[in-house]
């Protein structure tokens, strides 16, 4: 997957696309990655080959960081994205062109030459438990490390943004806090997001609704805590559900 952004070729190292089904419609998204930089592409009522226009309850976006809102210039109006060649399960081929604006700098970029080929066979990625590992926790009592890192960012209105993110393989672990204060506990249901991901298909993420995290210290380039939650399927179709417990880190930390 590429792009050009503002006439500067990004040209992604990895991409993936995912097409689903949540109540009965079908929706696609394709995304490519390169460091922190990223093209998202979503399509709200995907039928295969076609052009999509972002006016039509699409969507396109374009990440240059970490930081979230700052970092995010988003097309919802100008711009299109065309499905060339498809075939479900097995891959997905097109171009995109938009125009994105980030909403807290009043900036904007624009994305032209966009082009993806994507297989959508699923690639298993090899999971670890080693000396990287800086978060634990058990998910259904069967304990899983993760390897990340933490980083705060201060947002209009909301103030401090708590975002830690982890991952193993396909497995991935976030924690956030809106209004970050430092030291202290947090509710997930209202202060914050706690999210348990076990695998990349739409089935495989769950959000919490009730639980804690804990922040016991945060010195020396290091943010320590604990953190416990219940956990929904995403999917509101599906009845299922995770518990997150003994959750603990030791992570790297830094302010932006």
């Amino acid at each position: 997957m590429s792009g050009k952004v503002d006439g500067v070729l990004v040209q992604c190292t990895i991409a993936n696309a995912q097409v689903y089904n949540v109540g009965g419609n079908i929706s696609a998204q394709i995304s490519g990655y390169k460091g922190t930089t990223a093209f998202t592409l979503i399509i709200s009522d995907f039928k295969g080959v076609g052009t999509y226009s972002l006016s039509d309850n699409n969507l396109a976006s374009y990440l240059t960081g970490t930081s979230f809102s700052q970092d995010t210039y988003i097309g919802s109006t100008a711009g299109s994205i065309k499905i060339t060649s498809y075939l479900a399960d097995k891959y997905i081929k097109g171009t995109f062109e938009f125009k994105g604006e980030n909403l807290s700098t009043s900036t904007s970029k624009t994305i032209t030459e966009g082009q993806f080929n994507i297989s959508l066979v699923p690639v298993k990625l090899p999971e670890t438990n080693n000396s990287t590992n800086n978060l634990s926790a058990k998910i259904d009592g069967v304990t899983i490390g993760f390897t990340g890192e933490a980083v705060t960012t201060n947002m209009p209105v909301i103030g401090n943004l708590l975002s830690i993110v982890t991952l193993n393989g396909e497995k991935r672990m976030a924690l956030g806090v809106f209004g970050y204060k430092g030291i202290g506990t947090y509710d997930f249901s209202t202060d914050g997001s706690g999210t348990y991901m076990k695998d990349q298909t739409p089935t495989g993420s769950f959000s919490a609704t009730s639980g804690t995290l804990v922040i016991t210290s945060e010195t020396g380039g290091r943010l320590k805590g604990t953190f416990s939650f219940k956990a929904p399927n995403e999917n509101a179709t599906i009845n299922t559900s995770v518990t997150v417990t003994d959750g603990t880190f030791d992570l790297p930390f830094s302010k932006k």
